[in-house]
């Protein structure tokens, strides 16, 4: 317990050499075989020290649950209502449409295989049913207007950072519901190995770990405040009579004043030297705790009702951000290009597809970010590689005049019905699927594929 408590530690101030924490003499191969096996010490190993292990290996193990877990569930041989769940969503109610229909199915349910069928604003029903381009597209926008800060529900830190909002009630009534319902789809994104770029603050993420943040996290919610209480702590005049501070704290909303009292009677309790200590970390315990006590925990039981929070606990609060937000390393061409797909007379050796990884090869870090993101949603590559990018990252052959049938394979390949063209290269982030002409040249590719991920011009609704 004391060294997992000084591996959080190190965690927000480092002061350990890299790799210090790992267990020395550990083979990663052989602690897999044995956590598979539920060999005693290596589960014991992991569930009480996973921060000696290395971090990839845990993703690894914590992957390998998920999949031992869904295959247990009732697969596509199963009968009709076991085999996942139908649920038709209106674009412009995305968030209560998915709320009514996903918020009171049972968490085996959220695990399995949800089928999304998008309607119309006049009610007709889009093409496309499936269990990964348009779920993952429908599950991105239902985070994305939930964590919107004009929605209500979320707010930003000082430091730009998501926690609940503590007036989430004024948003909507049913505000603790609706937590539970985010909570729930952020968990179906981690279970799905979506990336989501959410930069929730520290303290929060603390939570969804099953952890009850303190003084120390309390910069990733109010630096200045933090700042205030460590001068209360070290202040070397008289405590009481020159700050004038008592166990409460003063709360403003729409203009009217409220005092929280910080333990009984504490505004008749003055801060003095002695006490001082206390005030401090009640003052901290409130507003990181007490004060959004209910939005988080009906968050967190969303959460751990489709990620067991065991499961969570494999990782400390940057890797669990992690997680959540991709990796934040340079995208890899090389690896990316390694697992990629071809559509419709595009391979790997189309001298269109060449130029494109020759463009993207020659791109800077920031226009590889963008060029990830206009293709997937998101500007951070997957942990530990492409490969776990789900659905694959694909290339498909369009027509240069935007009619017609897409170039055939031999013509594709070689470059025959190359031509000039407005068209712009476009992407269906849903399927992670980039539409490419077939560009003239490799100068013409670069205008329009910067241009397109610079401006968003080529974004398509899948």
């Amino acid at each position: 317990r004391l060294l997992g408590l000084l591996h959080e530690r190190d965690g927000r101030r480092s002061f350990c050499a890299d790799g210090a924490w790992l267990a020395p003499g550990v083979a990663p191969p052989r602690l897999r075989s044995d956590f598979n096996s539920n060999v005693p010490r290596a589960r014991a190993l992991v569930a009480s020290c996973p921060w000696m292990l290395p971090f990839e290996l845990r993703v690894e193990v914590f992957r390998e649950l998920i999949v031992r877990e869904r295959d247990a569930l009732p697969g596509e041989a199963a009968p009709e209502h076991l085999r996942g769940h139908r649920v038709k969503i209106r674009r412009e109610h995305l968030l209560e449409d998915g709320y009514v229909q996903l918020a009171a199915l049972p968490a085996d349910a959220m695990k399995g295989t949800v089928r999304v069928e998008f309607v119309s604003g006049l009610g007709l029903a889009e093409a496309g049913i499936d269990r990964t381009g348009v779920f993952k597209e429908f599950l991105e926008d239902v985070l994305k207007r939930a964590f919107d800060v004009d929605r209500g529900l979320f707010a930003l830190t000082p430091q730009q950072r998501l926690c609940p909002s503590a007036a989430s009630e004024l948003a909507d009534p049913n505000h603790l519901r609706l937590f539970e319902f985010v909570g729930r789809m952020l968990g179906k994104a981690v279970y799905e190995g979506i990336v989501i770029e959410l930069p929730l603050a520290d303290f929060f993420v603390a939570k969804l770990l099953g952890r009850y943040p303190g003084f120390d996290l309390l910069p990733s919610l109010d630096a200045q405040l933090h700042a205030s209480l460590e001068q209360v702590k070290v202040y070397d005049g008289d405590v009481e009579n020159d700050l004038c501070l008592s166990f409460s704290v003063e709360e403003e909303q729409f203009g009217a004043r409220s005092t929280v009292e910080l333990r009984d009677g504490g505004a008749a309790i003055p801060v003095t030297a002695d006490n001082r200590i206390e005030y401090v970390h009640l003052v901290a315990d409130y507003h990181l705790n007490k004060k959004l006590a209910p939005q988080a925990k009906a968050f967190v039981a969303g959460l751990h009702a489709v990620v067991p929070p065991g499961w969570l606990r494999l990782f400390s609060a940057p890797e669990l951000q992690r997680l959540v937000n991709g990796d934040d390393a340079p995208v890899d061409v090389g690896d990316l290009r390694k697992h990629t797909r071809y559509a419709a007379g595009y391979n790997a050796m189309s001298p269109t597809v060449r130029d494109l990884w020759a463009v993207v090869g020659e791109m800077g870090r920031d226009d590889r970010a963008l060029f990830l993101k206009f293709v997937t949603s998101c500007s951070r590559p997957p942990l530990l590689g492409f490969a776990h990018l789900a659905p694959p990252f694909t290339i498909q052959c369009v027509s240069s005049d935007g009619e017609g049938e897409p170039t055939s394979a031999v013509m594709a390949f070689f470059g025959v019905g190359r031509k000039e063209t407005g068209r712009l290269p476009t992407a269906s982030t849903c399927f992670n699927l980039l539409k490419l002409p077939n560009f003239k040249s490799k100068k013409v590719l670069r205008e329009k594929l910067l241009y397109a991920i610079r401006s968003g011009a080529g974004f398509e609704l899948s």
